[in-house]
């Protein structure tokens, strides 16, 4: 235990400095034949417990005409804790770190906005019709059961991080550790077996953020598609499963506003191409590390030209996570 503990650690603060711009994201995938950054269904048993750490990165492509304040990289980092309330039912408390890094200006960090969670769990079997999930529908691989799993969400964030007031009051929005005022997200998820070791995974969620000192971000849309396919796997084995992962992962950001008005090079449309692996060690407190690649592939940002260091303007975003079983 104390080695899984260490390694988890080690994943939080080492993990690779090389993924949004205001703020980074949270996973409520862990397991077999689940995804990475788009939500999972499945909920965890009456009782059961994982603590979980996330380490996403951004690396921003610099410009001529932002020189010499680019933004350079950000970093988001965070320990996750879940329990099973119910077999339906399961609430999470995400506990953030961010350092964000610009040129000239050198390093922002700190302790981002705490986020709790609750996901309730449902499934549709065809015999028996829809039916919240029983303690035998959770922590399940579905290619496994034979139904497809649902799952509504809602999070909200508490303003625990620094904002620009805190860090002095002329810091860009977008480089404070956090809000700066309570958010507000609600989201729905869905997966299910689909042919042979083939699982599809989807998930959309809507964020509102709240105004603060008349300040607010734009609200976000996120619709993602995930296929996990397993590619290798030995019950019984130290490693006893590898899952190939692609995700298609869309983002809607509506235009901050400030005294009403919303501003200029804010918002847009971008469309990931992500793809990743999941690795399942049952010997090691069901540990289950995940790793994905977000590469922006199509996008239409409002003011494109004078935007930087905005979603869709990453070189990439890399996203580690790994998660325990108690």
């Amino acid at each position: 235990m104390k080695r899984v503990l260490a390694t988890l650690v080690l994943a939080i603060v080492l993990g690779p400095s090389v993924a949004m711009a205001h703020h980074g994201g949270v996973s409520f995938a862990y397991g077999p034949g689940t995804p990475v950054d788009t939500a999972s269904p499945l909920t965890l048993p009456q009782g059961g417990f994982v603590l979980s750490g996330r380490v996403e990165q951004a690396e921003w492509r610099k410009f001529s005409w932002a020189d010499p304040e680019n933004k350079s990289s950000f970093t988001f980092s965070n320990i996750g804790i879940s329990y099973g309330i119910t077999p339906y039912l399961t609430a999470s408390a995400f506990f953030p770190y961010n350092v964000k890094r610009q040129d000239t200006f050198g390093d922002n960090s700190g302790f981002g906005d705490i986020m709790l969670a609750l996901q309730l769990g449902f499934n549709h079997d065809p015999k028996k019709g829809l039916t919240l999930n029983s303690q035998q529908d959770t922590a399940v691989v579905m290619e496994e059961a034979k139904k497809t799993y649902f799952a509504l969400y809602g999070n909200v964030t508490l303003p625990t991080g620094r904002d620009s007031m805190q860090l002095g009051g002329e810091v860009d929005p977008g480089m404070q550790p956090g809000f700066g005022s309570p958010s507000y997200i609600v989201g729905f998820t869905a997966g299910r077996h689909i042919a042979g070791p083939l699982g599809l995974v989807f998930d959309t969620s809507y964020q509102i953020f709240t105004e603060r000192d008349n300040f607010s971000f734009g609200n976000e849309l996120r619709v993602n598609l995930a296929s996990v396919w397993e590619l290798y796997g030995k019950p019984g084995g130290f490693l006893s499963r590898i899952d190939g992962i692609f995700e298609l992962n869309f983002l809607n950001i509506a235009r901050d506003e400030e005294a009403g008005e919303k501003q200029r090079a804010t918002g847009g449309n971008i469309l990931y191409l992500s793809p990743g692996l999941r690795f399942t060690f049952p010997k090691l407190q069901n540990a289950s590390v995940g790793i994905l690649f977000k590469l922006p592939a199509l996008k239409n940002l409002n003011e494109q030209d004078e935007q930087q260091g905005s979603e869709g303007l990453e070189k990439f975003r890399s996203i580690v996570t790994l998660s325990i079983y108690f």
